[in-house]
């Protein structure tokens, strides 16, 4: 039988597993560099730019004695599976923040240290373009996808964490996941009108800004209709394991909207201040796993 991930190698005793549509993405950067090695080598060091970035994460969150099980590549990004998560907001916080900081030096070291090394005359000028393209330019852009506020994403939970200085952590997760589902339902669609060719009324002449959200938003590929899916079904999903503490919470109004999801409480739950939720969920071999308790 033919398996979906097969494992790479192990770093710091964590697992690096492979998942087959990688071999989709190598095809992708093959036709976009028109040749296959340049494609297989840009592909290399995105893999390996997500692995650092993954291992950022998994290793923060081992400072606070939360366990790591894997780290698994795919076509639409790398996920870290953590068995569990700091309690504390600050230490999520960190563990959150851990992987852009990691996409940032990357980023320094690709623009910054191949300019260098081209002045200095230990690069051409072929390479060190090479390298500030694949290398620095890739993980700026891995940087700023990554810091968007679109929970479960690094940026949503960097964002629930900073609202759970204030407020608890069921209605942190709610405002953080409707904000996550805004941001993935913008990039399906725009994802769709372009797979489609749908003309978009987009300004001629954007601001910074704006050509932050055409880039990472409005430039839509079937690869970003997969990553908006997934940020969409997994921003709820882990908004209603929160919500398991509170036996469900209230029922719905809105049950069967995809946009608030079947039992999913379309308005922020009391702030009581008295569920915590440790660990928050995380998938794990196609379940979710929470343990819940109460203080008292």
């Amino acid at each position: 039988m033919i398996k979906s991930t097969y494992q790479l190698c192990r770093a710091f005793g964590i697992p690096i597993n492979l998942d087959l549509s990688l071999i989709i993405l190598m095809f992708i950067y093959i036709r976009a560099y028109g040749n296959p090695v340049d494609g297989i080598t840009a592909g290399v060091i995105l893999l390996l730019s997500i692995t650092l970035h993954e291992l950022g994460h998994s290793l923060m969150a081992r400072v606070f004695g939360c366990r790591v099980r894997d780290i698994t590549l795919m076509i639409i990004g790398g996920r870290a599976s953590l068995e569990n998560m700091p309690r504390k907001y600050w230490q999520e916080f960190l563990v959150a923040a851990a992987g852009p900081a990691v996409s940032l030096v990357l980023s320094v070291i690709g623009i910054v240290g191949t300019a260098v090394l081209y002045h200095t005359g230990f690069l051409k000028e072929k390479t060190a373009n090479f390298l500030a393209e694949s290398l620095g330019l890739l993980n700026l852009g891995l940087l700023l996808f990554n810091l968007l506020p679109a929970f479960p994403m690094d940026g949503g939970r960097i964002l629930r964490a900073a609202l759970q200085a204030r407020l608890s952590r069921i209605r942190a997760t709610w405002i953080a996941s409707r904000i996550g589902r805004v941001f993935a339902g913008l990039m399906i669609f725009f994802a769709l009108c372009n797979i489609f060719h749908f003309p978009l009324p987009l300004p001629k002449h954007p601001g910074i800004f704006g050509q932050l959200f055409i880039y990472f938003i409005a430039s839509g590929t079937f690869i970003q209709l997969l990553i908006g899916w997934m940020i969409y079904t997994a921003a709820d999903r882990e908004y209603r394991m929160v919500l398991l503490e509170e036996n469900g919470g209230n029922q719905n109004p809105f049950a069967g909207f995809p946009f608030f999801g079947g039992q999913a409480q379309s308005t922020p739950p009391p702030d009581n201040g008295q569920a915590v939720v440790s660990p928050p969920p995380y998938e794990r071999r196609g379940t979710t796993r929470v343990d819940v308790h109460k203080e008292r």
